[in-house]
């Protein structure tokens, strides 16, 4: 038997090749400096994760950073406030079999929480839990027959379709960094000391242009900070930011999603100035560009003149099938003993990220902390709370959900009765992919050519059965569509339930 060849249509990408989750912790023993008092009681202890490298080894990923950990505590004896600094690295090296040096990992860090046990008043057992969710991409070219070389010789007769899914066409990453110089508001008082810098970075668009993606957004920067009459204030800053990064020659049209990663963050006073903040922030931008791919598919034939063996199979198309995006309002209530003063700051976490069906609904999950700092008769205090916001989703089809959620602007707290209420507005954007399996022609042998049998009239009248189409006719008695409607004397492809047919047996 002859094997006829099939003519492929191509598209090249890239295809997801590992994914995990994993979670982790570092702990350290912390040493009040020589210079610096006793600890009384620790206020607060706030984790930045720097993702400093990461590199890919034959199916296995190794990732290393820093967890740069601030501690503020009350002194002996005063009402004052202290700093302490603390660096614990990381490394992770999870297993992932399809992990090619070729590949790509997308990452997304995130701090789970700070905790910190006084072991005695020179000395903090400090621990900090993180998860690092990877995906490693790699080259992929997806490849599907859609027909057949030379049908002419053979009597071939075959029938094409569209293959759809939405693809990922291309991953990049670009690391970029910035400075600026931060200078206190009109009506803040001078700073005496900096207490903690908290850093966070969000991307508001980006868009494919040709084959650049821009994309655009703002570093928030919160300095903490104490005053020269001892009170501890807070200031704001928004830095915009504008970056231009190489989206693939095959990315026009398509839609990026991004994450931004601090690989890098310092924050130090201007020397002499007391207004005055250098600041210096290091990122990497993580891409992943998806559009809809098209293909033509070779999904049905037959020979009107040999015997076939066909070897069917299918390949697999994921398609886009819902999105969007929703908010949730936040309102916790904190208890807070001897609030007597100002709420010095409010901060919301955001933590573990989940997902379940009910039915048909989609319930996404995400956890939070929320944290404030107070003041007191006896100095500064801290209230802090763990808890869940779910988003519901309804009216979308089955499928696999992917989402991420985040804060639209700072939280807000106020003292209500004998605690604080924190306010915190969610956004979650979500996106539902529906795999589906599609029938394809994937070989084709040519056997004998096939004899007429005399005893059969070489043109049958017969009657088109519910649910048949000229191309089911047509394939049952080895013929051709041209030659049924030319011996019926139609001019149309349309045919319906109980119309009577002229049919050859064979081609004209």
């Amino acid at each position: 038997m002859k094997e006829l060849e099939l003519r492929r249509a191509n598209t090249k990408g890239w295809a997801v090749v590992g994914r995990t989750s994993i979670e982790q912790e570092e702990t350290a023993e912390v040493i009040v400096p020589d210079a610096q008092p006793d600890i009384w009681q620790v206020w607060d202890a706030s984790t930045c994760l720097l993702l400093q490298r990461k590199e890919v080894r034959e199916g296995q990923a190794a990732l290393y950073g820093l967890l740069k950990v601030t501690i503020l505590y009350q002194p002996e004896g005063t009402g004052g406030v202290e700093r302490m600094e603390a660096t614990l690295p990381f490394d992770a090296a999870p297993e992932l079999p399809g992990l090619t040096r070729q590949s790509l990992l997308y990452v997304c860090p995130k701090v789970l929480g700070t905790e910190t046990r006084l072991l005695n008043p020179r000395k903090i057992l400090v621990r900090v839990a993180y998860q690092l969710d990877l995906t490693a991409f790699g080259p992929a070219e997806q490849g599907v027959p859609s027909q057949v070389e030379e049908p002419g010789p053979y009597g071939i007769c075959q029938k094409t379709g569209e293959w759809h899914s939405d693809e990922t066409v291309h991953v990049q990453e670009k690391n970029f960094t910035y400075q600026d110089t931060l200078v206190l508001p009109g009506g803040r008082p001078d700073a005496e000391r900096l207490l903690a810098t908290r850093t966070a970075c969000a991307c508001h668009e980006a868009k494919v242009i040709g084959s650049k993606l821009v994309f655009k957004g703002e570093a928030a920067v919160r300095l903490l900070y104490q005053a020269e009459d001892g009170a501890v204030q807070t200031a704001d800053f928004h830095l915009p930011y504008s970056q231009l990064m190489d989206a693939g020659e095959n990315s026009q049209d398509s839609s990026a999603d991004l994450a931004l990663v601090f690989t890098d963050c310092t924050c130090t006073p201007v020397e002499g100035d007391r207004r005055s903040f250098q600041v210096s922030l290091a990122l990497q931008a993580q891409a992943v560009f998806r559009k809809e791919e098209t293909l033509p598919l070779l999904t049905d034939l037959y020979s009107t003149s040999y015997d076939l063996e066909i070897d069917r199979a299918t390949c697999l198309t994921c398609r886009l099938s819902g999105q969007g995006e929703g908010q949730e309002t936040v309102r916790l209530q904190l208890p807070a003993s001897n609030l007597t003063g100002q709420l010095v700051e409010v901060q919301v976490h955001l933590g573990r990220s989940s997902q379940r069906q009910e039915g048909e609904a989609y319930i996404l999950t995400q956890e939070i902390e929320s944290v404030v700092l107070y003041e007191t008769d006896e100095g500064l205090a801290s209230a802090r709370q763990k808890s869940q916001v779910q988003h519901r989703i309804t009216g979308e089809g089955p499928g696999r959900c992917q989402f991420t959620a985040e804060l639209l602007r700072d939280p807000a707290a106020a003292p209500v009765g004998e605690g604080i209420e924190v306010t915190a507005l969610l956004s979650f954007r979500w996106r539902i992919l529906e795999e589906a399996e599609t029938a394809v022609i994937q070989q084709v042998l040519l056997g004998e050519p096939r004899q007429a049998d005399p005893n059969e009239p070489s043109v049958i009248l017969r009657a088109v059965h519910p649910g048949e189409d000229l191309w089911v006719i047509a394939k049952a008695y080895h013929t051709t569509d041209e030659a049924i409607l030319t011996a019926s004397g139609l001019d149309s492809e349309e045919i319906y339930p109980g119309q009577r047919l002229l049919i050859p047996r064979t081609a004209g």
